[in-house]
């Protein structure tokens, strides 16, 4: 007897939960996840139910925005399911089997716990379900594997500047405040050097100059070294390795959109092990 088939909001987080799950746990051949970023450090969480779909062979693919905080979490997801990324993440759906379709309005980063099941959708209209399908799968197929992650997604951002007429005691002054390591050099917002806290004392404190007499513009580093945001993170590595700097600017055709560290790199990458 043919299933009926029905659509419905589910107000209760904890019957949202239990229903997710009895169908989760259910599922034979293939899963679809589009999460957020936080979604992947959980679903690497569930660890045993990820060994379970692959002992059974079901298929699991995860899409989901790669950051510095989760790309680690998603290497380790990627040895049991395919997990590429997104630049951005405006819905949470998963499709079980092609007949199951659960959409979660609230992200997950809002909510703890259960919390974020609260009004979650769900459907086993074959025709909605199917639409869906092919829409994630358009989106898996523009996604970026997580191998090549790119260096927007895990650029610092809003980039800090400062004016090239400003002092370096206020420009020390912004670092400390902001806890960050460099600033941008702009005129009329058109990036135009670097200040490091190496410049800093170098190139002032132990050339015995007065902090409230130097400007920014005196002992910024310039031309400045960019990267474009949708470049990966083994390309701004090599660049700055050939370049000898520890820092690049991330721009968006002629848009500043972020900087990144060689530190942030190479800790999502995972060469530096865990983040102290």
């Amino acid at each position: 007897m043919r299933k009926r088939q029905e659509i419905c909001v589910i107000r209760n987080a904890k019957a949202a939960f239990k229903k997710f799950n009895e169908i989760l746990n259910s599922a034979e051949k293939e899963i679809l996840i589009m999460t957020s970023s936080k979604g992947v450090i959980n679903a690497w969480k569930s660890k045993t139910l990820l060994e379970k779909w692959q002992e059974k062979g079901v298929s699991v693919k995860i899409i989901a925005p790669i950051t510095s905080e989760n790309l680690k979490a998603a290497r380790e997801l990627s040895k049991y399911s395919a997990v590429k990324h997104i630049p951005a993440c405006y819905s949470r759906v998963t499709l079980i089997d092609g007949k199951h379709l659960f959409q979660f309005k609230i992200p997950q980063e809002k909510l703890g716990g259960i919390q974020h099941f609260e009004n979650a959708i769900y459907t086993n209209d074959l025709e909605y379900v199917q639409r869906t399908r092919d829409m994630l799968n358009e989106i898996w197929n523009d996604s970026f594997d997580i191998s090549k992650v790119i260096v927007g997604s895990i650029a610092r951002a809003p980039v800090p500047t400062v004016p090239l007429s400003t002092h370096v005691s206020d420009v020390a002054k912004s670092m400390s405040k902001q806890n960050i390591g460099a600033v941008i050099v702009a005129r009329d917002f058109e990036p135009l050097g670097i200040i490091t806290e190496r410049d800093i004392m170098e190139r002032v404190v132990l050339a015995n100059k007065d902090l409230h007499e130097i400007v920014a513009q005196e002992i910024m580093t310039a031309p400045l070294i960019t990267i474009d945001s949708d470049r990966t993170i083994e390309e701004a590595l090599e660049i700055m390795h050939n370049n000898h700097v520890r820092r690049l600017v991330v721009v968006k055709g002629e848009n500043l959109v972020g900087l990144v560290t060689e530190r942030r790199l190479l800790l999502a990458r995972g060469s530096l092990g865990e983040r102290r």
